[in-house]
C-alpha cells in the first residue's frame, strides 16, 4: 500500500511539475513577445504611431479570427470554477486554445492582465492532472504488464488514457494539496533560476505613527464609495452599450482602437500594470495630483474596455495598479503624514470594492507594503468584509 501511495504521489509531482512549465513558459512567451513589439520593433522603426496602428489592426483581425473559429477564449479563473462547482470536473481539451488566444491579447498591449486566463489554465490542467492520477491508479496491474515505452506513452499522452471523477472515486482527491504546493515550487524555483523580476515590487519604508489612526475611516470610505459609485456608473454604461449590437469584429477593433489610444498618448497604462509596477513610486512622486487620478481612472476605464470588446484577461493587476496610483494622489494631499500609510489605506480600500473579494485584493494589495503596515491592512479588510455583508444584505431587501 505505501508502495502504490508512493508511486502516486511520484506521478503527481511529475505531472505537477509539467503544470508549472506551462505557467512559467507562458509568462516568458509574453514578456518576450511585448519586448519584442513594443521595445525592439517599437523604437526602431522611423514612423512608431503607423507601426502601432498597423500591428494592433492585423493582431485584432487575428484575435478576431481566432475568436469566431476557437469560441469565447479565453476562459477565466472564474468561468473555470463555477464549472467545477456545477459538474465537479471541466473540460480541458481546449485549454491549449485559450492559452495562445490569452497571449495573443496580452502582447498586442490590452489592459488586461495573465493572472485569469493563467490561472483557469492551471485549474483546467489539474483537473486533467487528476483525471490522469485516477487512470493510473485503476489500471495499475495492467500497466505493470506494458513495457517502460507504452508505459510512458499513457502517463504523457494529453488526451487519452484518462479517468474522469466519479463521487466514489476520492482517493487522489486528497492528496492534491501536495501537488498544487509542488507546482507552485517549481514554478518559483524557474523564476528565480532565469532571474525573472518578482510580480510584487515593494514601494518602500514606512514610519507610521499612531497619529495617522485618525485616517483610516475617512480614506477608507473614499475608496468604498469611489469604488461603489464605479461599479454603479459602468453598469449604467454597458447596458446602454448593450442596446447597439455590435458584431464581434467591430467589437474587436473598437478595443483595438482603445488600445492605439492609449500606446499614443498613455504608454504607461499599457498591458496590466505589472510591467510599470517598478516605476509607479516614481509616478506617484514626480506626476501631479490631477495626472495621478486622471491616470488611475482612464486606466479602469481602458480596463473595462478590453473586458466588453474581447479582449479578455485579468483584471487583479490593473486595477492594483490605478488603485495604487489613487493612493499617491491622496499621499500628496496630505503631506504631513506617513505616505504608504495613506497609499495602502485608499488603494487596498479601492481595491478591495471594486474586486469584491475581500481576502484576495486585500492580501494581494498588501504584499506591496512592508510588514509593519500588515496589521493596518488586516483591520481594513475586517472592518470592508463587515460593509460589503451589510450591503448585500441592504440590496437583497431592497430588490425583496
Amino acid at each position: 500500500m505505501k508502495k502504490q501511495n508512493l508511486r502516486i504521489l511520484l506521478s503527481g509531482f511529475c505531472l505537477s511539475s509539467l503544470i508549472a512549465l506551462v505557467a512559467f513558459f507562458f509568462l516568458m512567451a509574453e514578456k518576450f513577445g511585448s519586448h519584442l513589439l513594443w521595445e525592439s520593433w517599437g523604437h526602431s522603426v522611423p514612423f512608431p504611431n503607423l507601426y502601432k496602428g498597423l500591428l494592433l489592426l492585423i493582431g485584432g483581425l487575428f484575435v478576431f479570427a481566432l475568436k469566431k473559429k476557437w469560441g469565447s477564449l479565453p476562459r477565466t479563473s472564474h468561468e473555470l470554477m463555477e464549472e467545477l462547482k456545477e459538474q465537479q470536473t471541466v473540460n480541458y481539451r481546449h485549454t491549449w486554445r485559450s492559452l495562445v488566444l490569452a497571449l495573443l491579447i496580452l502582447v498586442l498591449g490590452a489592459g488586461v492582465g495573465p493572472e485569469a486566463p493563467l490561472l483557469g489554465a492551471v485549474i483546467a490542467y489539474s483537473i486533467w492532472q487528476a483525471d490522469k492520477l485516477r487512470y493510473l491508479e485503476a489500471n495499475r496491474e495492467q500497466l505493470k504488464q506494458l513495457s517502460l515505452k507504452d508505459r510512458l506513452v499513457r502517463f504523457f499522452h494529453p488526451s487519452q488514457y484518462l479517468l474522469t471523477y466519479t463521487a466514489s472515486q476520492k482517493g487522489t482527491d486528497k492528496k492534491r494539496l501536495f501537488f498544487i504546493v509542488n507546482g507552485l515550487i517549481i514554478f518559483v524555483l524557474l523564476m528565480r533560476m532565469t532571474e525573472q523580476p518578482s510580480f510584487i515590487t515593494k514601494l518602500g519604508d514606512s514610519q507610521w505613527q499612531m497619529a495617522e489612526l485618525v485616517l483610516i475611516l475617512p480614506l477608507m470610505l473614499y475608496g468604498f464609495l469611489f469604488g461603489r459609485v464605479y461599479h454603479w456608473l459602468m453598469k449604467k454604461i454597458k447596458g446602454s452599450l448593450k442596446q447597439l449590437p455590435l458584431p464581434l469584429i467591430g467589437k474587436i477593433m473598437i478595443g483595438a482602437v482603445a488600445i492605439f489610444g492609449v500606446a499614443v498618448f498613455a504608454p504607461s497604462l499599457l498591458f496590466s500594470g505589472q510591467h510599470a509596477m517598478h516605476s509607479v513610486v516614481e509616478m506617484g512622486l514626480e506626476l501631479p495630483v490631477l495626472a495621478l487620478l486622471g491616470l488611475s481612472l482612464l486606466k479602469l476605464i481602458f480596463l473595462e474596455i478590453c473586458l466588453e470588446t474581447g479582449w479578455t484577461g485579468g483584471d487583479i493587476f490593473p486595477i492594483t495598479f490605478a488603485s495604487i496610483l489613487q493612493g499617491f494622489a491622496f499621499a500628496q494631499f496630505l503631506p504631513g503624514y506617513d505616505p504608504l500609510f495613506v497609499v495602502l489605506v485608499v488603494s487596498l480600500s479601492l481595491a478591495v470594492t471594486l474586486l469584491q473579494k475581500e481576502w484576495l485584493a486585500g492580501i494581494f494589495i498588501s504584499l506591496f507594503f512592508p510588514i509593519k503596515l500588515w496589521p493596518i491592512a488586516l483591520l481594513l479588510i475586517f472592518i470592508l468584509r463587515w460593509i460589503g455583508t451589510k450591503v448585500k444584505v441592504g440590496e437583497a431587501h431592497a430588490e425583496n
